[in-house]
């Protein structure tokens, strides 16, 4: 039997159990029906996964030969997350991207940090413990996942997922760990010094005049991964070279609103921090290169579409206001 096929089974047999259960067991609570249906699930698919005391299921492992994974710790980890069917709900693989048609060339398809002591409970159980190179899969019920159960046959906040994650890298400090990586970057591709902690900058025109307080100016950019992935611009050609063109965009240039201090300068303007301070750092006609750590972009959970903890690489124009 496929898993589709059992899902579908599953469902019919969810309703059937629930009207029997309103009928016979009135007292019977949301998350215990859930339970039973998980159980099921668990017993038709994966009957040899071990249940540990927390309520989560080891489908697979396979132990790595590196470093333990503290809970204190940072985990470098590739990992799919899917429902019980099998959908999937995240990953980090291009090669799932491409099978399910999401691929962009704008993608992150890296392996991802996560904080494990800022991890949900279920997820916190798996990877503490785990070395360097292992592997572990689990079923994990939606109690563990800081949601309240009670959706397990549908996809939604409520259901059990399906976690399969390999540990990579075992992290002490993320930050650090990002300083390294821009050390490298500018030791090896793009050489500047940091003029303040994990932050990166230079530009190749020093205006003699300042932009003065409350003037504002155009800007255009081209927004990078360490890895040289342009994952945003303003730049139409830009946009069609590295093939993430849209013609719903109209690729017009930003407006930056400057002040006499850099403070005022950031609270003026809504973009993220290092982004800001390398503009408030050029002047009309400027082209500026910069790069920064997460704990000046995106910080720690990321945006819709750029993780948390990832470096990001910009290249600024200033242009006047027309």
């Amino acid at each position: 039997m496929t898993m589709n096929t059992f899902y579908k089974i599953l469902l019919a047999s969810a309703a059937a159990f629930l009207t029997l259960s309103c009928a016979e067991e009135k007292d019977e609570s949301s998350e215990s029906i859930q339970n039973r249906i998980l159980q099921a699930f668990i017993e038709t698919n994966y009957p040899d996964a071990v249940q540990s005391p927390s309520g989560l299921y080891i489908v697979d492992s396979i132990p790595g030969t590196g470093l333990t994974l503290e809970e204190d710790q940072y985990a470098l980890v590739d990992y799919t997350i899917t429902y019980l069917d099998c959908s999937y709900i995240s990953y980090t693989s291009d090669s799932i991207a491409r099978q399910l048609g999401e691929y962009t060339p704008a993608g992150y398809y890296h392996p991802r940090i996560l904080d494990v002591s800022e991890s949900n409970a279920g997820i916190k159980e798996i990877l503490t413990g785990m070395k360097e190179g292992g592997m572990i899969k689990a079923v994990i019920p939606a109690t563990l996942l800081d949601e309240e159960s009670g959706n397990e046959i549908v996809h939604s906040d409520g259901s059990a997922r399906i976690y399969e994650f390999y540990l990579r890298e075992v992290i002490g400090n993320a930050y650090t760990y990002q300083i390294q990586q821009l050390e490298e970057f500018s030791n090896t591709t793009y050489e500047l010094d940091s003029t303040e902690y994990g932050f990166y900058f230079t530009k190749n025109i020093y205006t003699l005049d300042s932009i003065e307080s409350g003037a504002s100016a155009d800007v255009r950019y081209v927004g990078k991964y360490l890895d040289g992935t342009v994952f945003d611009t303003n730049v139409a050609d830009t946009a069609k070279k590295y093939r993430i063109y849209s013609s719903s965009n109209e690729y017009a240039a930003l407006s930056f609103k400057y002040q006499d201090s850099e403070e005022e300068t950031l609270s003026s303007n809504s973009f993220v921090e290092g982004f800001t301070k390398a503009l408030w750092r050029m002047g009309y006609g400027d082209h500026g290169v910069v790069y920064f750590y997460s704990g000046l972009g995106y910080g720690d959970n990321g945006n819709s579409s750029i993780p948390g903890f990832v470096p990001l690489f910009f290249e600024l124009w200033i242009e006047e206001n027309e």
